[in-house]
């Protein structure tokens, strides 16, 4: 069986990244392939990818932009600051070990194996691994340790609809090497024309390339609970507005269900209940079981769409960090679910139609995965395998 590597993020504690990675894995391996994680060596972070040069190039370009260090300490501050559990931890340690499986190698390391007959092809997608404001325009993400010819972006996100002016020059140079080009959004579609004047194909994110019934087999998950035990899931990523938590307290008043808040540990309040430990897998189960789910997230508002749980997407308060919503509008307008975003009070317990997001989903499922297969093909004809 051909190997295939994928350069993605899947170190640190987001439930979106962790799935996506594992998603891609699988979504290969049902086309016969062995997908493969690539976790790069010199972490010296426990559990996220933070390397020397990394540090020395954010550092380096800082120094040249000292009107963008408080803004990015402060980044970083928020992100750090954020508390996960002990056990959540160790469930997210548990499904890296078990689920997504990196393969650790140096630079030097994973350059030989890209030229070597056992790999295929390399992947880079999903997440926003393209960061368009990004302080360190990683390598990896676009397989510049591989031959041009086994270069394949897989919907990564540049998370921003425009490149940072300070990252032009080197992300128009790195795309500009990967011949086979396709991005999450259609604000990536735009960018990657206006840089390169190459057309790159929209497709889904990985996560939605798996159905809710495959995702039930991969992660065998349970039954789906009794009335006596349903709840409203609350996932943010940042601290909820004013309107959002007013708007689940409304939620919770009108439905008499408790309400759930995920991912981190968070101080008793008015607007949750219970706050539990949980892991990639057991975010899942949680989308899956809620009568409702609101959220600021991307990943969230997918596998809430993937699994037809009545959803309420709220603009996500960024603090110092740059606005993301051009992947939550994307994919909302895609699915025809545009209303769902920053929804009114009256929408709260309005039933959502997915008929149509579900015919949008088979057929966007069907574009991706005859992507793949075509560049795949091309790869054998440029090898002459």
């Amino acid at each position: 069986m051909k190997k295939i590597g994928i350069a993605t993020v899947h170190t640190g504690f987001n439930y979106g990244s962790a799935l996506q990675a594992y998603a891609s894995k699988m979504i290969l391996n049902e086309l016969g392939y062995q997908g493969i994680n690539i976790s790069l060596k010199g972490s010296f972070i426990k559990g996220r990818d933070v390397r020397i040069k990394k540090i020395a190039v954010i550092a380096f370009r800082l120094l040249r932009q000292p009107h963008n260090i408080k803004k990015r300490v402060s980044i970083y501050s928020d992100n750090m600051s954020k508390p996960y559990s002990e056990h959540s931890k160790e469930l997210f340690k548990t499904f890296r070990l078990n689920k997504i499986q990196p393969n650790h190698c140096t630079w030097n390391q994973l350059k030989r194996l890209a030229k070597s007959d056992d790999f295929k092809a390399f992947l880079c997608g999903s997440d926003q691994i393209w960061n368009a404001e990004a302080l360190y325009v990683d390598p990896q993400y676009y397989l510049r340790f591989a031959p041009k010819e086994k270069r394949i972006a897989f919907a990564p996100s540049f998370g921003r609809d425009k490149v940072a002016d300070y990252n032009k020059n080197i992300i128009t140079k790195y795309i500009m090497d990967i011949p086979n080009l396709s991005v999450r959004e259609e604000s990536g579609v735009s960018i990657i024309k206006e840089l390169t004047n190459k057309n790159a194909a929209h497709l889904i994110d990985p996560t939605l390339l798996l159905d809710g019934t495959k995702w039930d087999k991969y992660l065998e998950l349970q039954e789906d609970l009794s009335e006596s035990e349903k709840y409203i899931l609350a996932y943010f990523l940042n601290e909820p507005s004013d309107f959002a938590k007013k708007c689940i307290k409304e939620l919770a008043d009108r439905t008499k269900l408790k309400v759930i808040a995920l991912p981190y540990q968070r101080e008793a309040s008015d607007w949750f209940d219970c706050a539990p430990d949980a892991g990639p897998v057991e975010f899942v189960q949680y989308v899956k079981n809620a009568s409702y789910v609101c959220t600021d997230s991307f990943h969230g508002t997918a596998f809430a769409v993937n699994y037809e749980v009545p959803f309420y997407t709220f603009e996500r308060q960024y603090g110092s960090a740059g606005k993301q919503s051009s992947r939550l509008d994307s994919f909302l307008k895609l699915v025809s679910l545009e209303e769902r975003f920053n929804p009114s009070m009256e929408l709260l317990v309005a039933p959502i139609d997915f008929s149509k997001s579900k015919d949008v989903l088979e057929e966007e499922r069907k574009k991706s995965v005859e992507y793949l297969i075509n560049a795949l093909q091309y790869m054998g004809e440029k090898n002459g395998r």
